[in-house]
């Protein structure tokens, strides 16, 4: 976990300082403003930084493609809205989709019946045994377009009529960019025949359980694959499929993640962030808790509520974990200080300018005279909805600053919308020593027999039975610097030729802090490595057709 230094620590507080200091010095040719991360948007590709980065300058048909590659993933509500929970990505000509296994969690719990397909893992050996999932889409962006002014002029419904009017046949969303300092009319195809094509055990997918979540070393095979279907037929996918690298990538190769983050707060104030800090935050984790303890007191009183609670119970350990590494990340001095200073370099950015100051300059200190309010207002449900009604509108006001003063230059909060973020494959110190880049099936097989093959370290019997026909030296997970957060979950990594070099599942516990400002240092996304994926089809699942599938055999 993330640690945090008390003052009376003087080494700790001042190497976060030089740390701090290093960050702030860097060379010009630094990324500007890193801090407000690398999730950009399609329409603004910061071309001209990738080619600085990485000597690598995309064409407009590359991101064409690799934007119509990737697909976000929902499911259809009672009241007929969608609520997208995860990203994911065409993989073959025939529609073939890979997601991570946890995002296709509920799909497999709808679908099971009376068998365990979450415990035992499900294959559909041909088209007709892939199974329908009603209610489910994914969502494939088409067009963007600014409408800032119209939707100024004429308000959201009304651009969005219009939208509608026009092209029925497509899902419309108006996209508030910058905290409303810009906004976007996305258009995109909806696939809403998904069918469940293949899903490992549930075991496999989240070995090591909640101590490893948001871990790394790991060994988590969080995978699944679904398949569009248009007029009972595969969609062809054929012009915009991400082609598949079953050796993936090497330490320091380029690589990309297309997907859909949802929420990042790098534009809240300091003092917003204090407010998370030291009352909000802390009451949620103690929430979740509460609700664990519920969930875990019913599972155990039957093996068929534990059946039913399972996936429920995942979610709440998933929350609780994340919720509390956002409080350390908070916690850490290192990111408050990055906080401070990127507050204060838009301060003065704004400060420049005298009509900008006018308008938005005192705006930080009333946030921070609102977030007094809010403390006093933390008993009164209907008072705290009034104050958070009035800070919309000055959070409002903060990102029409922003991008008042640096436009595209930075991206914009996460908001579920597509992104294209940007890294390297790297490993990075840890606990005194060094994290690998990869891992390995030597090390699954290893920790299961560390710990004595006890839950959640077991691994399913049919592995045990399989351990020699396998090459434990296939590379299992994976890290890299992108920037991703929730709502990643499923993404695919990709290279600089659109292969396929990973699948996000998942990142270290330090990359959590970066809800609230990026850094890069130690902070990493965990992928699962195409090869392993490979392996554990054609030797453990018998789906050596879905594998040729993916090679192009």
């Amino acid at each position: 976990m993330t640690k945090t230094f008390p003052a009376r620590f003087p080494l700790a507080r001042a190497a976060s300082s030089l740390l701090l200091l290093a960050a702030l010095l860097a060379p010009a040719q630094a990324q500007a403003h890193k801090e407000l991360g690398r999730m950009w948007t399609f329409e603004a590709a910061p071309v001209g930084w990738f080619q600085q980065a990485y000597d690598f300058a995309p064409t407009d048909e590359w991101l064409e493609r690799a934007k119509l590659s990737s697909l976000r993933f929902g499911r259809v509500q009672d009241n007929g809205d969608v609520r997208f929970f995860c990203s994911a990505s065409f993989v073959s000509p025939h529609g073939l989709i890979m997601t991570n296994h946890h995002c296709s969690r509920d799909v497999i719990v709808a679908l099971q019946g009376d068998a365990d397909w979450l415990k035992d893992g499900f294959y559909a050996a041909s088209y007709e045994n892939e199974l329908h999932a009603p209610g489910f889409v994914m969502t494939q962006l088409l067009t963007q377009r600014d409408v800032t002014k119209e939707v100024a002029t004429n308000g959201q419904q009304a651009v969005l009529a219009g939208a509608k009017e026009e092209h029925p046949e497509l899902r419309h969303e108006i996209i508030a960019l910058y905290q409303g300092g810009n906004y976007q009319l996305y258009s995109y195809k909806v696939y809403d025949d998904l069918r469940l094509v293949c899903a490992p055990h549930g075991q496999s997918a989240h070995f090591g359980g909640d101590p490893d979540n948001f871990c790394y070393p790991r060994w988590g095979l969080d995978f699944s694959f679904l398949r569009a279907y248009e007029g009972g037929k595969p969609v062809d996918s054929s012009a915009n499929f991400f082609t598949w690298k079953t050796e993936g990538a090497k330490e320091g190769d380029t690589v990309f993640v297309t997907g859909n983050p949802g929420r990042t707060g790098r534009l809240q104030t300091l003092s917003q962030c204090e407010f998370l800090r030291d009352h909000l935050l802390p009451n949620r984790v103690a929430a979740t808790e509460r609700a664990l303890v519920d969930l875990n007191a019913k599972a155990a009183e039957s093996a068929e509520n534990e059946r039913k609670l399972r996936a429920d119970i995942l979610r709440q350990e998933n929350t609780r974990k994340a919720l509390q590494g956002y409080l350390d990340g908070l916690r850490n001095p290192r990111i408050m200080e990055i906080k401070q200073h990127a507050e204060s370099a838009l301060r003065q950015e704004v400060a420049k300018h005298p009509e900008l100051q006018q308008k938005y300059g005192d705006t930080w200190d009333k946030i921070a005279a609102l977030q007094q309010e809010k403390v006093a207002a933390l008993k009164d449900p209907a008072k705290m909805m009034q104050l958070q009604r009035d800070e919309a509108a000055l959070n409002k006001s903060v990102g029409e600053a922003a991008f008042a003063v640096y436009g595209t230059s930075i991206p914009p909060d996460a908001t579920m919308s597509l992104r294209i973020s940007d890294g390297v494959v790297k490993g990075y110190p840890m606990n005194g020593t060094l994290a690998p880049y990869f891992t390995t099936l030597y090390g699954l097989f290893a920790r299961h027999a560390e710990f004595g093959g006890k839950h959640p370290f077991d691994l399913p019997q049919v592995w045990l039975d399989k351990e020699k026909q396998l090459d434990l030296s296939t590379p299992y997970n994976f890290v890299a610097t992108c920037d991703i957060i929730g709502g990643n979950s499923g993404s695919p990594m990709i290279d600089k030729e659109l292969n396929v070099v990973g699948l996000i599942f998942d990142g270290n516990i330090e990359m959590l802090g970066n809800n609230y400002v990026f850094d890069d240092a130690i902070s990493r996304t965990v992928s699962v490595h195409p090869a392993i994926i490979i392996e554990a089809l054609r030797k453990i699942y018998d789906a050596g057709k879905l594998a040729d599938e993916l090679e192009r055999k």
